[in-house]
């Protein structure tokens, strides 16, 4: 079981085998805090610069402001989690019941993604903008499938962090090939996982460059 979320950073990083060196784990540890800092500091500088330049998502503008609350509740917990707060790293997780909410989460999106596709049916005079229902249905669809992708692909017992790196480039093209670049700027929830995409790339240099600096030390 991860206890910690070090117990899982190690398991993403592969580096189970070094678990039991003290100085090795310490020194991991302090990595881990330094980049998760920096992370959080990048998406706190886009969330305020969204807010400043932009001020509301330009899909779902009602959205706005009840998503920024849930990233930054989401931030807290990661955050806490960092410095071993058993509870919030339970709180990630969700124990036991985690493999049947990822699987709920990817289904869930798929089913919101293809929304478009599926028959529409309203009784009366519907004065609904269907195709905008099914537009504003897309892209929280797009983030809880890519959410529950990276949730089950940090669970595999190896190579976790390039399998994330390069699902993440899938994902990143296939917005900016549905979306124009104007309309990804103006969104809020699509701007969001192209930076977790990114972090995701970010954490595939890091991973070369701790194993390749492991490799130097133990030389």
């Amino acid at each position: 079981m991860q206890r910690t979320i070090y117990d899982f950073l190690f398991h993403k990083y592969d580096f189970l085998n070094k678990g039991a060196d003290t100085t090795f784990r310490h020194q991991f540890q302090e990595n881990m805090k330094l980049y998760w800092g920096i992370k959080l500091l990048a998406v706190t500088v886009y969330l305020g610069i969204f807010l400043k330049f932009v001020g509301r998502d330009t899909f779902l503008p009602n959205d706005t402001y009840w998503f920024v609350g849930c990233v930054v509740a989401l931030l807290i917990v990661i955050t806490l989690a960092y410095f071993n707060v058993f509870s919030a790293w339970f709180m990630i997780t969700l124990s036991k019941h985690r493999k049947w909410l990822d699987t709920l989460l990817i289904f869930s999106g798929i089913l919101l993604c293809l929304s478009i596709y599926l028959p529409t049916y309203a009784f009366g005079n519907s004065t609904y903008d269907l195709q905008t229902l099914h537009d504003n249905l897309l892209l929280p669809g797009i983030l809880m499938f890519t959410i529950g992708m990276y949730r089950k692909i940090h669970y595999k017992k190896s190579r976790a962090v390039p399998i994330s790196a390069m699902f993440s480039l899938l994902v990143s093209v296939g917005i900016f090939a549905l979306f124009p670049a104007h309309s990804i700027g103006k969104s809020l929830y699509l701007g969001f996982i192209l930076l977790v995409n990114a972090g995701f790339l970010a954490d595939m240099v890091v991973f070369y460059y701790l194993h390749n600096k492991s490799k130097a030390n133990y030389r």
